[in-house]
């Protein structure tokens, strides 16, 4: 969940098991219920959700949105994060463990990133009730819930690479890639909250200096690692000749300071951003970051040539979140020149309903 200021801006495999073939050392998605490969030049459609279930009437329509989605024909689906609202109480094991089950009701394979209020924020940053934890032990906790093996959740899975198999970063388990079709999948753990990196009385921050500077060295390490597993991921892609590279974290990234923040509210993304508009600008083919954060679906393109000039192979979405209980369809179709095609999926049942 962004901070209140943020808040103010809001508003394909079937039931069989995916099976996995390895190749270049990236885990690849490519097989049907059929037991055949899919080609390379088929078309499919995936699903990009998060921030939810916020808040009571969050968690009586959160059955609904996985019931679309597990109507739907879709592939798989990625999670960006927000197990909870910021108010939703603290960050009990409960937490998680109702989470994990929740994404195993998903007929399909689910990839899930971390959101900033399942552990950035659980130290008390909403107020009474929601603390009495620390975030790196949340973190922690969740990588162990979440990320023990080389699959992903739900009921049938997808084997991934996780960062955590290359020496010097085995604690980042959550950072993972895998292949479908001509494209890359790359999951990072790029957080709201400023990703992690706090300033003393910006945005609730009361901690003491001696926590302030454990969490900012925290994100440093954590920064080092998302920058090599984005640079890394990208090389392959090239090297391999994929159209495309999908990116998907948690945090808006304040793109153009579009939100009108102070820089200690957004200077945690002053490295991995420029790595990000780097590593697409270097790419020939197309490229995708999803996020969510903000709760709002948005879908356009904020990167520019060092011209002004619209960087055009590259293109945001954010997914809906908090009070919308709705899901993204992102279909890819290597015969389109733009590859991917994004589109809202408003749950019925969902809208309008409170």
């Amino acid at each position: 969940m962004r901070n209140i200021r943020r808040r103010a801006i809001a508003a394909a495999g079937a039931a069989a098991i995916v099976t996995m073939t390895m190749g270049a050392g990236i885990a690849r998605a490519d097989h049907g219920s059929n037991g055949g490969s899919h080609a390379n030049d088929d078309a499919y459609t995936i699903g990009l959700f998060g921030d939810v279930p916020y808040g009571a009437a969050g968690k009586v329509e959160y059955p609904n949105l996985i019931a679309d989605m597990n109507k739907s024909n879709i592939r798989f689906s990625i999670f960006d994060g927000d197990l909870k609202a910021g108010g939703d109480g603290a960050c009990t094991d409960q937490l998680y463990t109702q989470s994990l089950a929740s994404f195993n009701s998903l007929k399909r394979p689910v990839v899930v990133v971390p959101g900033d209020n399942d552990w950035t924020d659980c130290w008390g940053r909403y107020g009474p009730g929601t603390g009495g934890f620390d975030a790196l032990e949340r973190l922690d906790h969740e990588r162990q819930v979440f990320y023990p093996t080389d699959q992903s959740l739900g009921a049938h899975t997808l084997t991934v690479q996780r960062e955590s198999s290359e020496p010097g970063y085995e604690k980042y388990r959550e950072n993972v890639r895998w292949m479908s079709g001509p494209v890359m999948y790359i999951g990072l753990n790029v957080q709201g909250s400023n990703d992690n990196l706090p300033h003393a009385g910006v945005d609730g921050e009361s901690r003491p200096a001696s926590e302030i500077a454990r969490m900012a060295e925290e994100h440093q390490q954590r920064e080092k690692a998302n920058i090599h597993w984005l640079a890394e991921s990208y090389d392959q892609a090239r090297r391999l000749g994929l159209k495309g590279v999908l990116v998907d974290w948690q945090a808006d990234p304040n793109f153009n300071n579009e939100q009108k923040l102070q820089p200690a509210q957004y200077d945690g993304f002053t490295e991995i951003v420029p790595e990000l508009r780097k590593q697409v600008i270097a790419f020939p083919g197309q490229s995708a970051l999803v996020h969510g954060d903000s709760h709002y679906f948005k879908m356009d393109k904020p990167l520019n040539y060092d011209n002004g000039q619209v960087v055009e192979k590259f293109t945001r979405v954010e997914t809906f979140g908090a009070a919308n209980t709705h899901w993204v369809a992102a279909t890819i179709d290597p015969r389109d020149p733009n590859l991917f095609e994004f589109s809202p999926r408003i749950v019925a049942a969902n809208a309008n309903s409170r």
